[in-house]
């Protein structure tokens, strides 16, 4: 549901990035060893960030014109690394309690729908691994950024920079993924209650067995008073089972906001920051191919990793929200196919519309029968 797998978990954890429990429970509350270790690792990531840019700055003046700019896109990409790993690092920290708050209302939630914790999906948990894998790939081919002469502290900021940016759309992308299966899950619910089939828990729940227990009776066996009154008790089961319903779909909507709240800051960084690595990406293909003397069949496959890479990213951004946004209409379109009317044998609709239209036929037939009068 809202939470990755034992092993994600755990690495986020060790990297000072873990915000996501690991079961349905509700994780513990924010401690503040564990927002103390992230400001470690981030203030050694910092330090050597400072330390790269200094030594990039007196390394300027020693470049040609015809590489010159094809450092400066790099260090561009480094800079953007360092932003979005900034942001990531910061929101996580700020953010701790809010997000424990927010882990807890879902976790009520599940309990509500799912009765007991729901299995893990493992499609996301394989992307998310199949997405590490592919950078560890493109950091593999991308060694000669930062071998030979160029010191280790560009591998350790390059290679850091990465994991965090891939690791926070990884988090996103799990959040939004348990609210999707939620909002899957109820319009499942209101799909089979609608088709008169009571399979959850919450139709038992608010007395409709027994209910049913009266319908296995011949209604010739039955006095016309209690099937009248067997009648409204299911109506009233109904309308209570509705505003059930209805109570939990309120409940996600609030934690759809809160996680909105939460992460819009990283995903405005994480929006900007892809948009410009999918420019720059193919446009330092051509920079390089054209000013340096390289494999260009191995520059080329590093680069289209890492093109297919900043796409992976954009797409785990986008492509969750975009199935929560179908649960979320598919949820309005039953409401809407549900909604109670007054209507004359389904001719139209008794509502104010009415008031106009019926307005409008008088005038229209008046007119006309005042026309036919005047002829005659």
């Amino acid at each position: 549901m809202f939470y990755a797998s034992k092993a994600l978990t755990v690495l986020w954890r060790l990297t000072g990035l873990g915000t996501l429990s690991l079961s349905s429970s509700p994780p513990p509350p924010s401690s503040r060893l564990s927002a103390a270790y992230a400001a470690i690792v981030y203030s050694a990531y910092a330090y050597l960030c400072s330390v790269l840019v200094l030594e990039r700055l007196s390394a300027y003046r020693r470049h040609e014109s015809g590489t010159f700019q094809i450092h400066a896109i790099r260090d561009t990409n480094m800079a953007l690394l360092f932003v979005t790993s900034t942001a990531v690092y910061w929101c996580t920290t700020v953010y701790r309690r809010q997000h424990a708050r927010v882990y807890a209302e879902h976790a009520a939630v599940v309990h509500q729908l799912f009765g007991t914790a729901a299995p893990v999906g493992r499609a996301l948990d394989a992307y998310c691994w199949v997405l590490y894998a592919l950078l560890v790939a493109a950091l593999s081919l991308d060694v000669r950024r930062y071998a030979g002469p160029v010191p280790w502290t560009f591998g350790a900021v390059y290679v850091w920079g990465h994991y965090v940016l891939l690791t926070g759309n990884m988090q996103f992308a799990i959040t939004v993924f348990g609210l999707r299966q939620c909002y899957r899950e109820l319009n499942c619910r209101m799909r089979a209650g609608n088709a008169g089939r009571s399979h959850d828990s919450g139709l038992r729940e608010y007395g409709t067995a027994a209910a049913a227990d009266t319908a296995k009776t011949s209604s010739s066996d039955v006095p016309l008073q209690n099937i009248m009154f067997i009648s409204v008790l299911e109506k009233v089961n109904l309308l209570t089972i509705l505003k059930h319903w209805s109570d939990v779909h309120w409940s996600i909507t609030q934690i759809v906001s809160r996680v909105n709240n939460l992460f819009k800051f990283r995903l405005f960084i994480f929006f900007l920051c892809g948009l410009l690595h999918l420019m720059l990406t193919p446009y330092l293909l051509s920079l390089t191919i054209l000013n340096e003397d390289i494999d260009i069949l191995r520059y080329i496959l590093e680069c289209t990793l890492w093109f297919i890479i900043h796409i992976l990213r954009v797409v785990l951004m986008i492509y969750p929200c975009a199935l929560l946004g179908e649960e979320i209409e598919t949820y309005a379109q039953q409401l809407a196919a549900n909604t109670p009317e007054f209507s004359i044998y389904s001719m139209f609709v008794i509502d104010k519309q009415l008031v106009i239209t019926l307005t409008g036929a008088v005038t229209t037939y008046l007119v006309i029968i005042l026309q036919l009068q005047g002829q005659s």
